[in-house]
């Protein structure tokens, strides 16, 4: 009955997905302003002794905006999660996110629930789901602001070269009310990034790529396109 309702989680995680990226699809088209970023990223994660099923998470970024010259956003996620199957985590913790703007910095604090799982093994690759919920807060304004993220990956290791692979990914921000420090409603922003990775043992992997990054603009100013060089770092606990 337990593997029953995780099939049952997984597809309707799964049909969640295909909703979350129809959405994006039809996303009014407006006039966008763009930058070109580079974006570092630190990922550790997996089982915190041999054999268990509760896990650690902790991933720090920074990321660089005009050109790569100016820091624009650091962020440090830790979590904990628990291994119900082999097919399911489910994970909690705490986001704190620090923007540089001229004046007072943009500060942002969040408490997340998320679900990993695979998907399906498809053209010689394994294509993976991360569903990520978010609760926002700003000291700008005294409301809760609650998002949806819904994240594919797709890696297809080389024919011909047994460390290395190619990679492509998705991710679907929408948000789910409004609130007074600014987050509107629907439609947030997506990433898409193509590129590969380097993994010489199950231990730990280096991922690059170009993400495309669109975000809906509150207000009258344009939208925004960001393109960027990225760089991650992983290794397994």
């Amino acid at each position: 009955m337990f593997q029953v309702s995780c099939a049952r989680l997984r597809r309707r995680l799964a049909s969640l997905s295909v909703l979350l990226l129809a959405v994006a699809s039809v996303a009014p088209g407006r006039a966008v302003a763009d930058d070109r970023q580079a974006w570092t990223a630190v990922f550790v994660n997996g089982p915190v002794s041999r054999g268990s099923r509760l896990l650690g998470w902790f991933d720090g970024h920074a990321r660089f905006r005009e050109d790569g010259d100016e820091l624009d956003v650091s962020l440090l996620r830790p979590g904990l999660g628990w291994r119900v199957g082999p097919k399911l985590d489910l994970w909690v913790g705490y986001a704190r996110i620090e923007t540089q703007r001229a004046g007072d910095d943009l500060e942002e604090e969040r408490a997340w629930q998320q679900a990993s799982y695979p998907v399906a093994k498809w053209a010689g690759g394994s294509l993976s789901g991360r569903t990520r919920l978010e609760q926002r807060f700003r000291d700008t304004g005294d409301d809760t602001g609650w998002r949806l993220r819904q994240f594919f990956r797709y890696a297809r290791p080389s024919a011909s070269h047994e460390h290395f692979g190619l990679l492509a990914s998705t991710e679907v921000f929408y948000s789910l009310n409004e609130a007074d420090w600014g987050q509107r409603s629907g439609f947030d922003q997506n990433r898409a990034l193509l590129g590969g990775y380097y993994q010489p043992s199950a231990r730990w992997r280096v991922e690059a790529g170009y993400m495309h990054q669109y975000i809906r603009v509150a207000g009258p100013r344009p939208d925004q396109v960001n393109h960027n060089l990225s760089l991650a770092f992983f290794a397994l606990l």
